[in-house]
């Protein structure tokens, strides 16, 4: 039953309101605040406090701290004057309290609808300006490489057209050079023409393709034979680092030896997952949850790849209050089940929701509503995860606003 807690101070100028109300033992994360124009309550189970305040205060300017056991609230006063008394005038009638109550949940409940909206539009305007300032990048970058290619295709143009005009010029001097020597031909000395002619007149027969023809010897051929060092690893022996490539392979190895070493010491019902996982399963439902944890242990360490015996040792651990313990195995169980895909998808989801329940139980509730996020995306039609969700964005946007 609900304790009404009475032993508080106030005081009060012309613009402000200051309430002290002691905590009673409770613990700050437990505290819940509303507040109106007109109504405040705060409540810590099980005790809680209201009071219908006498006259307006703006509560948007209004602020809560939490010190040395006291919740100490600050009330910014509409109107600046003394009120001499902090309740409504009307408080003993319980009909008119009723209806200011109900008003002023309304009002609340408004209130936080109006926020989430704007929280909604201004997350939708800052996505739309992000869309249209990669567009804009894109758009840039093509401008930017349109320009290069346009000076490429000039300048490859201008190196055509200057080749051809050099082309053009060599054929003209070969033309010049070709028509001077038939100019100067008939200065020539009967001598040279005598010759020329003698040259002219031999018999072609004179000379046989087999004597003219020379023979040049073949150069010696071989084989060369080209060995290559023997590499476990792909990359080339001057990209290697030898010493840790052969440490790494020696802890395989001994890894694996530790593995076979441990099948040859364990019984078939040892050496079997489905068996360790039932009577793991059995010490479960009977509440003895550090057998099953001893169990999981065993059967992770013949089968360290299954990510579903990750999974369901972080139930136990959470039974047991273990939380980092549940939260560094349902971590390893996301990473065993990668690629994501549809077979392995009932086990992501529950292992996000363990994880996030674990967060959550530890106060971390950002990074349990991060996980709980993701379990909605791969389950959106879940309702239970979405009512969760909204719990859990509801108290962190509570304890802003009054933080």
């Amino acid at each position: 039953m609900p304790v009404i807690i009475r032993d508080i101070n106030w005081e009060e100028t012309e613009t402000h309101l200051v309430l002290h109300i002691p905590l009673k033992g409770a613990k700050a994360n437990k505290l819940d605040i509303l507040s109106s124009d007109q109504y405040f309550k705060v409540s810590f189970p099980p005790f809680f406090y209201e009071v219908f305040l006498y006259d307006l205060v703006d509560d948007d300017k209004s602020r809560s701290v939490v010190q040395n056991g006291f919740v100490e609230v600050t009330l910014t006063k509409q109107f600046p004057r003394k009120w001499n008394q902090l309740s409504h005038a009307q408080s003993e009638d319980k009909e008119a309290m009723k209806c200011l109550r109900e008003e002023a949940l309304n009002q609340i409940a408004k209130k936080q609808k109006e926020r989430i909206e704007a929280n909604a539009s201004l997350l939708n305007t800052n996505k739309r300006e992000a869309v249209r300032q990669q567009m804009k990048i894109e758009e840039d970058e093509r401008n930017r490489i349109d320009t290069i290619k346009s000076n490429e295709r000039d300048k490859i143009s201008d190196e055509m057209k200057q080749f051809e005009d050099n082309q053009k010029i060599q054929r003209r001097l070969a033309i010049q050079n070709h028509i001077k020597p038939n100019e100067i031909q008939p200065h020539k000395t009967d001598e040279n023409q005598e010759k020329k002619k003698s040259i002219f007149e031999q018999n072609p027969t004179t000379n046989s393709p087999s004597e003219s023809k020379i023979t040049a010897p073949l150069r010696e051929t071989g084989r060369i034979a080209v060995n290559f060092t023997s590499r476990v690893f792909p990359t080339p022996m001057r990209e290697s680092q030898t010493e840790i490539e052969e440490e790494w392979l020696r802890k395989q190895m001994e890894s694996r030896q530790a593995i076979t070493d441990l099948q040859l010491d364990l019984s078939e019902n040892e050496k079997d997952v489905d068996y360790l996982k039932s009577k793991a399963n059995q010490f479960f439902q009977q509440g003895n949850f550090q057998s099953a944890i001893g169990v999981y242990n065993h059967a992770i360490r013949v089968f360290p790849k299954m990510a579903i015996l990750y999974s369901n040792r972080a139930a136990c651990h959470f039974q047991v209050r273990n939380l980092m313990k549940c939260v560094e195995d349902c971590s390893r169980a996301l990473e065993l089940l990668d690629p994501p895909v549809l077979d392995n998808l009932p086990q992501r989801i529950k292992a996000h929701i363990r994880r996030g329940t674990a967060f959550c139980e530890l106060e971390l509730y950002a990074e349990g509503l991060m996980d709980y996020e993701a379990a909605q995306k791969l389950s959106p039609d879940d309702e239970n995860i979405r009512n969760d969700c909204q719990r859990i964005r509801n108290y962190l946007e509570k304890n802003q606003d009054f933080s």
